[in-house]
C-alpha cells in the first residue's frame, strides 16, 4: 500500500519527460497484476495511480491505450463503488464523450480476447499463486475477474455499433456458445451470475445477430438455471436477459433440455412453475411484474398445451399461500409486514393482468378461426373467470390491511370482463355469473 501511495506522489511530482514515459512502459502489465487485487484497498489505490497516470499524460496514452484497455474496462465492474468509480470517471476525463465510442471500437479486440480469456481459460491457480495465496483469497479473486469479465463483455456491446461487433462474431461465439461460459450461470457468485445476465441482456438488446449461432445453447443454459437464482438482488438482471432472450429467440422454449443428456431434465416452462411456486425465490415483487411481459413473448405452443393455464394459476395461487404463512411471521415486525402487504399487491395485480391477458387471447382466437368454437371457448373462459373471481375476492377477505390498493387491479380485470363481453359474447356475463359461487 505505501508504495502504490508513493506511486501516485510520483506521478504528481514528474511530467513526461522527467519519469513518466518510461513509467508508462512498466505500468500496464502492473495495473493488470494488481487491480483484481482480493484486498479492495489495493484494487483502490491502484485504480487512484492508473487515474492519475493516464490523465496526466492525456494523449500520450494512445500507443499503450490496447495494453490497458482490457483490465481497465474491467475495472468499472469491480463491486467495490470507489474502485469502479474511480476507473470509470478516468476513462469519462480522459476522452471527451463523442470520442468513447470510437475508443472502445479501437479496442475491441483486446477487450474481447482479455474477458474471454479470463473466462475460458484462466482458473484460481493461474490467477494466483498457490505458494503464496491461500485458497479462500485465491477464490475470491477468481470469482471477481470472471464477474467483470463478462461485465466487460456485456459493456462492449452496449458500446460499440452492431455492425463493428458482428465483425468479431466468432469471437464471442467462442464465449456465447461454450459450456464452459455458461457453466458460470450456476455459479455460487452473484457478481458472476449479474454479469452474465447483463451479457445476455445486452446481446438480445443491442445486437441479437451475436447469438444467431449460438441461441439455442446460450438460451437452453439461460433458462435452466435462473429460475434457481436465490438472490432478489440479482433478479431484476435476470428478467431482463430472460425477456430479452425469450422475445427474440421465443422458439427456446420449446426446447428438450435433456436432448443432449442421458439424464432427463426439467423443461423450461416447469421451472418456471416452480419458480412461481417457490414465490420466486422469496423475491416476489421483483418477479411478478415481469410474467405478464413473459407470457406475451411465449410460443403459442407453450400457451396453448392442454394444462398450462391450469398449472399457471395453481403456481401462482400456490405462492399466494406462502405469503399468508409469511404475514403471519411479518405480524412482529412493520418492515416485515410492509414487505408482505408489497407482495400482496405485487400477486394480485400479477394475477388480475395474467389472466386478463390469455383469457382475451383465447376468445380472439376462437372469433378468428373456423376449427374452435366460440360458445365452447365462451364457456371454458367463463368457468376460468368465475375460478379466479372466486379466489380474488377470498384473498381480498383475508388480506384487509392490502385492500385498498388491491382494489385497483381487481376492478381493472372486471372491467376487462364486462369489455370482453361487449366485444366477443354478449353473453359471457352471464354465463360467468351462473357458475360464480
Amino acid at each position: 500500500m505505501r508504495a502504490l501511495f508513493e506511486l501516485k506522489s510520483y506521478v504528481s511530482e514528474h511530467s513526461w519527460e522527467t519519469g513518466l514515459e518510461g513509467m508508462l512502459l512498466a505500468w500496464p502489465p502492473l495495473f493488470r497484476k494488481h487491480i483484481f487485487d482480493p484486498d479492495r484497498r489495493v484494487r483502490a489505490a491502484v485504480a487512484n495511480v492508473n487515474s492519475a497516470l493516464v490523465v496526466k499524460i492525456g494523449k500520450r496514452l494512445a500507443t499503450h491505450l490496447k495494453q490497458l484497455a482490457g483490465p481497465w474496462v474491467a475495472s468499472y465492474f469491480d463491486p467495490h463503488k470507489e474502485v469502479a468509480r474511480t476507473s470509470r470517471s478516468a476513462f469519462e476525463r480522459v476522452f471527451p464523450e463523442s470520442k468513447r465510442a470510437e475508443v472502445y471500437a479501437y479496442c475491441v479486440g483486446e477487450l474481447i480476447d482479455f474477458a474471454s480469456d479470463n473466462i475460458l481459460n484462466q482458473t484460481p491457480e493461474t490467477l494466483s499463486d498457490p505458494r503464496f495465496v491461500d485458497p479462500e483469497d485465491m477464490r475470491s479473486k477468481y470469482e471477481h475477474v470472471i464477474g467483470v469479465s463478462f461485465g466487460s463483455l456485456g459493456l462492449v456491446i452496449e458500446e460499440i455499433d452492431a455492425d463493428k461487433l458482428l465483425e468479431h462474431k466468432s469471437q464471442f461465439d467462442e464465449v456465447l456458445g461454450s459450456k464452459a461460459a455458461l457453466k458460470f450461470l450456476a455459479s455460487q457468485s452473484s457478481l458472476i451470475r449479474r454479469g452474465i445476465y447483463r451479457l445476455i441482456r445486452n446481446v438480445m438488446l443491442h445486437c441479437p445477430a451475436l447469438a444467431r449461432d449460438t441461441n439455442e445453447i446460450l438460451a437452453q443454459a439461460l433458462l435452466s438455471n435462473c429460475f434457481g437464482d436465490g438472490d432478489p438482488n440479482a433478479h431484476g438482471d435476470m428478467w431482463d436477459a430472460v425477456l430479452l432472450t425469450t422475445k427474440n429467440y421465443p422458439q427456446v422454449w420449446l426446447s428438450d433440455s435433456s436432448s443432449d443428456s442421458k439424464k432427463k431434465q426439467k423443461k423450461p416452462i416447469e421451472r418456471l412453475l416452480e419458480f412461481l411456486r417457490s414465490r420466486c425465490r422469496l423475491a416476489p415483487t421483483i418477479s411478478y411484474p415481469s410474467i405478464l411481459a413473459l407470457l406475451a413473448n411465449l410460443p403459442a405452443a407453450v400457451l396453448d398445451a392442454p394444462t398450462f393455464q391450469n398449472d399457471f394459476d395453481n403456481a401462482l395461487w400456490q405462492s399466494a399461500s406462502t405469503l399468508a404463512g409469511a404475514a403471519e411471521l411479518a405480524a412482529v415486525g412493520s418492515s416485515s409486514s410492509r414487505a408482505n402487504h408489497l407482495e400482496n399487491v405485487a400477486l394480485v395485480s400479477a394475477i388480475c393482468e395474467c389472466f386478463s391477458f390469455l383469457w382475451t387471447r383465447s376468445l380472439k382466437n376462437a372469433s378468428s378461426s373456423d376449427n374452435v368454437s366460440i360458445s365452447s371457448t365462451r364457456d371454458f373462459v367463463a368457468k376460468e373467470i368465475s375460478r379466479e373471481t372466486d379466489r380474488l375476492w377470498h384473498f381480498y377477505l383475508n388480506n384487509p390491511e392490502s385492500a385498498e390498493e388491491m382494489a385497483q387491479p381487481v376492478v381493472k380485470l372486471y372491467c376487462k370482463i364486462e369489455n370482453l363481453s361487449a366485444k366477443f359474447d354478449s353473453s359471457l356475463l352471464e354465463t360467468i355469473w351462473s357458475q360464480t359461487s
